[in-house]
């Protein structure tokens, strides 16, 4: 369990940003000009519908920044890729231009849809981004990169920083060096339909999950498949009044969990608190299918709640295995298909 070590160190790569300022970007056409979108590093401001004419192949900085609202992005079935250099690029960033500004000014109705990115260091990056959606879109193959020496961070498929009220829908990541999906001091999202696999396997410690959750507010994690990562679905500490429900969650190492940490036998930072757990199928995990404990982060250990309260809601849920205070997690049960959204196509 070493590898949750490195959740500690998590920070969004707010050098995209910069990298991507590195590199002479062209601009998008003014609103009313035609709408095509064919080189790396375009910058979309003016509101509008965009599309992508051609693939984006190894830029050498950001893919597409779009930094005003009001934008649509449809990929129409084409691929951005990075390059591998030593710049912390992304395929697409969705965020003010001055990250100075992230939490205070937001970028608003913007919608990236129906295509495929890879390479980069980070997929796609919602940031102090709200009313907006990613959907349809298969993110794969993202790497990490190093925030100094010695500490790594991780590529991950789709990340949410700083953002609210975003729909991240029918979405694919599999095989990126972290999280398919993180989101991180974010509210009120919707992850939805997605399919997530193999991501965090094979990476330094075995870090990465599903969808990976950190100060996560009033969120609904939802009818997702989720399958062969490190963890399945993690909440990290600061998550509350999230429902996480109808999701498929076999063949991690770990299923689902609400993780705190403790630093040498102190309990430093909290189990997440108020959440509601439901619905879920979470099978053949290897460790646990579902979980509550704090990581020991200088020993290792595994510690229940020191006073064997149970922070959250778990309701209804099919599973095998489990660690934390008992009676936590009440009685598995078995349920069918109309149980588990994730077993089925619907939008409900």
């Amino acid at each position: 369990m070493k590898r949750h070590q490195n959740y500690l160190w998590i920070s969004l790569p707010v050098l995209l940003l910069v990298a991507g300022s590195v590199l002479a970007a062209p601009k998008a056409p003014k609103h009313g000009a035609l709408k095509n979108v064919t080189e790396c590093g375009t910058i979309l401001t003016e509101p509008g519908n965009y599309k992508l004419v051609n693939d984006l192949l190894e830029c050498p900085g950001n893919g597409v920044n779009i930094e005003g609202s009001d934008i649509t992005l449809n990929l129409k079935g084409y691929e951005i890729s990075c390059v591998e250099n030593d710049l912390d690029v992304g395929g697409i960033i969705v965020a003010p231009p001055d990250p100075d500004s992230w939490g205070i000014v937001t970028v608003r109705n913007v919608t990236v849809k129906n295509g495929h990115v890879s390479n980069c260091k980070d997929g796609i990056v919602l940031a102090s981004t709200e009313d907006s959606k990613v959907m349809n879109i298969s993110s794969t193959g993202n790497t990490k990169w190093e925030k100094e020496p010695g500490v790594w961070v991780y590529g991950t498929g789709i990340t949410v920083w700083k953002s609210r009220n975003n729909v991240i829908m029918h979405n694919h990541t599999y095989g990126n060096a972290s999280d398919g999906i993180g989101s991180w001091e974010s509210s009120g999202n919707l992850f939805k339909h997605n399919t997530s696999t193999d991501n965090g396997v094979g990476s330094a410690g075995g870090d990465g999950a599903g969808i990976s959750l950190s100060n996560e507010q009033n969120s609904r994690i939802m009818c997702n498949r989720i399958h062969g990562n490190a963890d399945g679905i993690l909440m990290l500490p600061g998550g509350s009044g999230n429902l996480l429900r109808g999701n498929l969650v076999t063949g991690n190492l770990a299923g689902i969990g609400m993780l705190g940490f403790a630093w040498d036998g102190h309990f430093w930072r909290d189990i997440p608190a108020g959440n509601t757990i439901r619905s879920n199928i979470m099978e053949d995990n290897d460790w646990f299918d579902v979980y509550e404990f704090y990581y020991d982060v200088v020993t290792g250990d595994f510690l229940i709640h020191p006073e064997g309260l149970c922070p959250n809601t778990w309701e209804k849920n099919q599973f095998q295995t489990d660690f934390g205070s008992p009676g936590c997690f009440g009685i598995p049960v078995e349920l069918e298909e109309g149980d588990v959204c994730a077993l089925g196509d619907d939008d409900d």
